[in-house]
């Protein structure tokens, strides 16, 4: 009788443990969420997902995952990824957002974002990216190219540019970790990576006139996308909590 008593509670405590692990599974809810529109000056245009046909970006545009975005010449697109992801693309550059995904605590009263991706593809031209942690929640953001791939986890300021036969990245501040033909780098502020290059290692920015000059060049659009960032955030306070 013993015996069986025991069994009957280890099985209620068993049967407990699993509903508490589902439930625990069913409280993170992952949802796809729309780039914003900062500021658009001059040409660009947006093929949606499912879309045959490119559609001019206005200020009201809202740009969904599967999207294709090409900027025309003379053209700047800034945008909002999610509140913690700002870009800057410049004229000639065409991109692919792979990925937006923000995962929520559905049990949370407050502060309830897990975690926020982000996932591009830079197929040609030049972004300038601002990428900020935010408390409590787990960020990341991978930009493939055709030659490699970037990833950040923790804050970072930097430039990408995507040419015919080379990408090349200056890190302004924080770090970046880069992919390059199956070996892993990284590229600390006030550096710059070419690639492919018979040599891969990073190099001083203070050494390299492009670099200096995309350095200054992201001084001015880091300003210029905070600024940006703060009006959505005062036009849509919701914004906040994507």
């Amino acid at each position: 009788m013993q015996a069986q008593a025991w069994l009957n509670r280890f099985a209620v405590l068993l049967y407990c443990g699993i509903a508490l692990s589902f439930s625990a599974c069913e409280a993170s809810v992952t949802r796809r969420v729309l780039a914003t529109v900062l500021s658009v000056e001059g040409t660009a245009e947006v093929r949606q997902k499912g879309h045959s046909e490119f559609d001019r970006i206005t200020p009201a545009t809202l740009l969904q995952v599967g999207s294709l975005v090409r900027i025309g010449t003379s053209g700047t697109l800034n945008l909002a990824f999610l509140p913690n992801t700002v870009a800057s693309l410049s004229e000639k550059s065409e991109l692919q957002i792979d990925d937006l995904a923000v995962t929520k605590d559905g049990n949370a009263m407050r502060n309830d974002v897990r975690s926020r991706m982000v996932r591009l593809l830079l197929l040609g031209g030049t972004m300038q990216v601002s990428f900020n942690r935010l408390p409590d929640c787990r960020s990341d953001l991978t930009i493939k190219t055709p030659q490699g791939a970037l990833s950040a986890n923790s804050d970072c300021i930097f430039l990408i540019n995507v040419g015919e036969e080379k990408t090349r990245v200056t890190c302004v501040y924080g770090m970046l970790a880069s992919h390059i033909e199956r070996a892993d780098f990284l590229i600390e502020a006030g550096y710059f990576q070419e690639f492919p290059s018979s040599d891969l290692s990073p190099k001083v920015a203070a050494e390299d006139a492009q670099a200096q000059r995309d350095v200054m060049s992201m001084i001015e659009t880091e300003h210029e996308l905070q600024d940006l960032a703060g009006r959505q955030r005062l036009l849509k306070p919701g914004f906040l909590d994507r």
